[in-house]
């Protein structure tokens, strides 16, 4: 039996409970359904399958990663491609290919998808690059057969990537956090030159233990990295700029020249507990700095006080993004104490048309257990809650906007939290839509 089967299902549930905690419209967390939502979010189609983590778009096609965190996993980790059908947003599997990786973190090239491994012992099964860390590259020009063609070793292997437009290039994300003495930077990988073989170019932070043994990025920030290397990147290609979230502060960098970004910024924040992920909204003047309470190793502890600093997203005016200024922050506003996870994690930005036609910002974030939220931040000094939807079972890694529908992941069953193998329907890619959200 394949291992795909598809699953759907459209919740109707009773408001009553939270309309006085301040979410009309929102599900009754106290009766036997499995699902609590705003009215203004509806899922339209899920497509399980285990471990499911990050997603990426490439016109009607659907690269997800499935992470493997232990040796049981590994047959059911590697890449699915999916078909996004344009009438209705919905998702049709076309094929999957086994190449098990810890995180599998995705992004298109072209035809091509690359993956991330972060761990050489999760890489066995799958050539070439087989054992090695660093960045697999995978033709998909027929999406119902792609072929892994390529590898390309790393520094500290590949933890999070990001394609870099057309340009061909990936920046790579990855550190030791085990070895303060490791070298700190990031990998640029040219897959554009070669898909099989692709170049390598190491940039080292120009930070108080620089090795001396690579080229060191340019500085032009004022201020000394102390950054182990990125977490992940987010990119404003209008702009040409580049947000490194690098677990002890966020870096902007000016990436006019894709091969030599050089820092311009460094963010520094007390309250953000590791630097997990930076994007900007569609008008380049607002970064989101985004905080994984403790790493995930602590997130049970991520909803305990709702409204606090932990777990949060931070909204930065970037209008002058050589002076940073912390507007706001939101964290989600219903306590979750029994939650093993509870921390945002992977996000997006879009647009929504608001009153008088004017454009209002928004971001929607995975938020592991506690399922996937919506924030208006049109005022980054007032960000407020739109919508959430939240089942039972589920783990959301990642969630992101894409032409009128959002899309999040999930990684149900992981040994990683815990969950147990009967949830394993709930792991995958859910589609839902959301009120005035439109291709």
């Amino acid at each position: 039996m394949s291992k795909w089967h598809r699953y759907r299902t459209i919740a109707v549930i009773s408001t009553t409970a939270l309309v006085a905690a301040g979410l009309a419209g929102a599900a009754s967390a106290q009766e036997a359904s499995t699902i609590t939502h705003t009215d203004n979010i509806a899922l339209t189609d899920h497509d399980a399958f285990p471990y499911g983590t990050d997603l990426a778009f490439n016109g009607s096609l659907v690269a997800a990663g499935a992470g493997a965190w232990d040796e049981s996993a590994r047959a059911d980790s590697g890449v699915h491609i999916l078909k996004r059908h344009r009438k209705d947003g919905t998702l049709e599997p076309l094929s999957f290919l086994n190449c098990s990786a810890w995180h599998a973190d995705v992004d298109w090239v072209g035809r091509y998808i690359v993956q991330s491994h972060d761990s050489g012992g999760d890489n066995v099964n799958c050539a070439p690059g087989e054992g090695e860390e660093g960045i697999r590259v995978i033709d998909a020009k027929n999406p119902r057969k792609p072929r892994s063609v390529g590898f390309a070793e790393t520094i500290h292997g590949s933890h999070n990537l990001t394609a870099v437009g057309d340009t061909g290039l990936v920046y790579n994300a990855s550190y030791n956090l085990g070895d303060p003495s490791a070298v700190d930077g990031v990998s640029i990988i040219d897959v554009a030159a070669n898909p099989e073989n692709p170049p390598v170019t190491f940039l080292e932070f120009p930070d108080a233990d620089a090795s001396g043994e690579h080229e060191q990025m340019t500085n032009n920030s004022g201020t000394m990295p102390t950054s182990m290397g990125c977490h992940d990147i987010g990119l404003d290609l209008e702009r040409d700029r580049a947000f490194c979230a690098g677990i002890t502060e966020t870096m902007i960098w000016d990436i006019s020249s894709p091969k030599n970004p050089t820092i311009e910024t460094i963010i520094r924040n007390p309250d953000v507990s590791i630097h997990h992920g930076a994007q900007v909204n569609e008008s380049g003047d607002v970064l989101l700095v985004q905080d994984e309470w403790l790493g995930a190793a602590g997130a049970n502890t991520g909803c305990l006080a709702p409204d606090q600093p932990s777990g949060t997203i931070w909204f930065y005016d970037i209008s002058d993004p050589k002076n940073p200024q912390p507007k706001s922050y939101w964290s989600a506003p219903r306590p979750d104490p029994t939650s093993d996870f509870c921390t945002t994690h992977f996000f997006g930005t879009f647009e929504m048309p608001g009153e008088n036609g004017a454009a209002r910002d928004m971001v929607v974030t995975s938020y592991y257990q506690h399922g996937v939220w919506v924030v208006d931040f049109s005022d980054p000094a007032a960000p407020t809650t739109h919508a959430f939807y939240e089942p039972d079972g589920a783990n959301f890694w990642a969630a992101y906007p894409y032409r009128g529908k959002l899309y999040a992941s999930s990684f149900a069953p992981a040994t990683l939290t815990g969950t147990a193998p009967e949830t394993a329907d709930k792991g995958g890619v859910w589609t839902f839509t959301l009120d005035g959200y439109d291709d």
